[in-house]
């Protein structure tokens, strides 16, 4: 029975670790900061929060993820300056996004976990919310 469980909590520990080297390119941080920051943005095509469909609120804006950490969300007659970070956190990729509080953009300032990329769709949850980014 010792052996047994001995066995088991090796078995536990060589599973529960995980090295980047060994990740699919797919849901790399580098993949995902590539997939953000292309040349004409991304727009959102859904964004849930507590349940409540508010896509229309946020799908006017493109979003330019710059390299040097930056975000600018623009839309007719308004930029919103923002920041953003894509890092590995507990073995998942998250997107870390800050905006000003005064903005209406401030909902969008969360840790984001990668779910899937597809395409020109990248698809972010947290907590049941749900951000889907689209190259525009």
């Amino acid at each position: 029975m010792t052996r047994i469980l001995i066995a088991f909590c090796i078995l536990f520990a060589l599973t529960a670790c995980e090295n980047e080297d060994n990740l699919s390119p797919q849901n790399s941080t580098e993949s995902i900061n590539a997939s953000l920051s292309l040349p004409d943005g991304l727009i959102i095509t859904e964004f849930v929060e507590d349940g409540r469909d508010k896509t229309a609120i946020f799908s006017p804006y493109t979003f330019l993820f710059n390299s040097n950490g930056s975000v600018v969300a623009s839309k007719t007659g308004t930029s919103i300056n923002g920041t953003y970070l894509v890092f590995r956190d507990d073995g998942r990729v998250e997107l870390r996004m800050d905006f000003p509080e005064s903005s209406e953009l401030y909902e969008l300032s969360d840790d984001w976990y990668f779910i899937s990329q597809s395409g020109n769709t990248i698809r972010f949850e947290d907590s049941g919310d749900k951000l889907v980014f689209q190259q525009q």
